[in-house]
C-alpha cells in the first residue's frame, strides 16, 4: 500500500481512507487517479520545432501553438465522410467535422496519432496518405486553439463502428453539399481551415476526381 498525500488534491473529496491525514493509496484510488490523468501536447514554434510541454486545457487557454490532425475519408463516389461531434465533448460539440481528428499527444508523432484517432472514432483502418499542413488560429467559445494540422486523406465506404462518446453520426456529402451546409451549418474551425486550405489546390481535387 502506497501512501501519498501528493495526490490529496486530486482525491481529497473521494471517501476512500483516510489516515492522520494522509490519503491511503489503494486499488480504489489508484483507478480514480488514473481516470483523472492529464493529457499533456507538445508546445511547438511556427517552425513545428518542440518548444515545451503543457496540459491540453491550458494549451487552449493560451493559445499554444500546438499539433493536430485532420483525416477525410473518401468513398468509390468521391464523396467526404463528415462527422457530427457528440454533445458529450467540452469543445465542439454537436459540430460537423472531418471524419476524424485529434490532437497529438506529447511523444507521438502525427502518422501514428492520425491512424489512431481513425480507429479509435470510426472502428476502421485506411491506408492514409499526407496531403497538406495548414495553421489554424481560432478564438472563441472562450478558447484560444491554435493548431498545426497534417492533413490525411484516405478511402473506405464502410460500414463504421462509431465511438458514441466521441461521435454523434457519420454521413458522406458530396464537395458540393458540403459548401452548402457550410453556409447554415456550424462546422469546428480545424476542419473549416482545412477545407479552405483543399480548395486552394486544385490539382489535388483533380487527383481525387472532384474537380
Amino acid at each position: 500500500m502506497i501512501y501519498a498525500s501528493d495526490f490529496a488534491g486530486v482525491i481529497a473529496d473521494s471517501g476512500y481512507g483516510r489516515k492522520l491525514g494522509i490519503i491511503i493509496m489503494d486499488k480504489k484510488n489508484v483507478k480514480l487517479l488514473l481516470s483523472k490523468s492529464v493529457e499533456y501536447f507538445e508546445v511547438i514554434d511556427k517552425s513545428n520545432k518542440v518548444i515545451g510541454k503543457a496540459p491540453r486545457d491550458e494549451c487552449h487557454r493560451k493559445g499554444l501553438l500546438h499539433r493536430a490532425v485532420h483525416i477525410m475519408i473518401l468513398n468509390r463516389k468521391g464523396e467526404f465522410l463528415l462527422q457530427k461531434r457528440s454533445k458529450k465533448k467540452d469543445l465542439y460539440s454537436g459540430w460537423w467535422t472531418s471524419s476524424a481528428s485529434g490532437h497529438v499527444a506529447s511523444g507521438d508523432d502525427y502518422d501514428e496519432t492520425a491512424a489512431r484517432e481513425l480507429e479509435e472514432e470510426l472502428g476502421v483502418k485506411a491506408k492514409l496518405k499526407p496531403m497538406f499542413v495548414v495553421v489554424k488560429n481560432y478564438k472563441g467559445e472562450g478558447k484560444h486553439d491554435r493548431e498545426r494540422i497534417k492533413f490525411y486523406i484516405g478511402s473506405h465506404d464502410g460500414p463504421f463502428g462509431i465511438n458514441r462518446e466521441e461521435v454523434d453520426k457519420v454521413r458522406f456529402f458530396t464537395p458540393k453539399k458540403i459548401n452548402e451546409m457550410m453556409k447554415k451549418e456550424k462546422f469546428t474551425p480545424g476542419t473549416v481551415s482545412v477545407l479552405k486550405e483543399l480548395r486552394k489546390h486544385p490539382e489535388l481535387l483533380k487527383r481525387l476526381s472532384l474537380s
